[in-house]
């Protein structure tokens, strides 16, 4: 029976947050804004959970900007595709599981056609057998029809499997609920008691491979 390895995508496999804020100073030193932008970026609420509309209006609001939400958005869909990266060890590491039989998939909360473009601008589609968007599937996680959702499509069973992402609140407590292991990336970030709990903490993703593959 296939084992069944389950990835988030932004800032798991791909440093979202990482190629947003670059394009961000860019776009604010090319208006001749002035801000900071890591701060904006840490701390606009906004971009992280609501849509893409709602996030790009609020860009051009805070730094006050003279453009047009929907024409950032179109440009920053053609920039992201220099500035998406995997994080070190990613490719390898999918490939890694492969060859030792496992079945792989990305859970990721989101807007379809958002998600779907990160995913291809890197190349990630080729390395998973299976990509699952809350949008698209018409439910988010830490719920766990989304998770049951990429383990039949996988072909693989939960049971035995894993749940690998940077969110405490989505990716763990989903991936406990749904009776995947799980392993959370801290990117330097503590954990406390009230928190959901992973049954690994780890740092980087590249670590979430030697894991998986160290197991019986």
């Amino acid at each position: 029976m296939p084992r069944l390895a389950l990835f988030d995508l932004d800032d798991t496999l791909i440093s979202s947050k990482g190629a947003f804020i670059a394009w961000v100073e860019e776009l604010v030193v090319g208006h001749g804004a002035t801000g900071d932008v890591r701060s904006f970026a840490a701390n606009e609420h906004i971009y992280w959970t609501g849509s893409p509309d709602d996030a790009f209006r609020g860009l051009v609001e805070h730094f006050g900007l003279s453009a047009d939400p929907a024409e950032l958005m179109d440009a920053y869909r053609l920039r992201m595709v220099d500035l998406l990266k995997p994080f070190d060890g990613v490719l390898d590491g999918l490939e890694a599981l492969r060859d030792a039989g496992w079945r792989i998939g990305i859970v990721t909360n989101g807007f379809g056609e958002f998600q779907n473009a990160k995913i291809d601008a890197v190349g990630l589609r080729a390395h998973v057998d299976v990509v699952c968007i809350s949008d698209v599937e018409g439910s988010w996680k830490p719920e766990s029809k989304i998770f049951q959702l990429a383990s039949e499509r996988a072909g693989a069973p939960l049971e035995g499997g894993w749940m690998i992402g940077d969110s405490l609140a989505s990716d763990v407590a989903g991936g406990n609920r749904a009776g995947l292991q799980t392993a959370w990336i801290r990117h330097g970030r503590s954990l406390s008691r009230v928190d959901p709990q992973p049954e690994h903490i780890i740092e980087t993703t590249a670590e979430a491979f030697q894991l998986i593959l160290s197991r019986p």
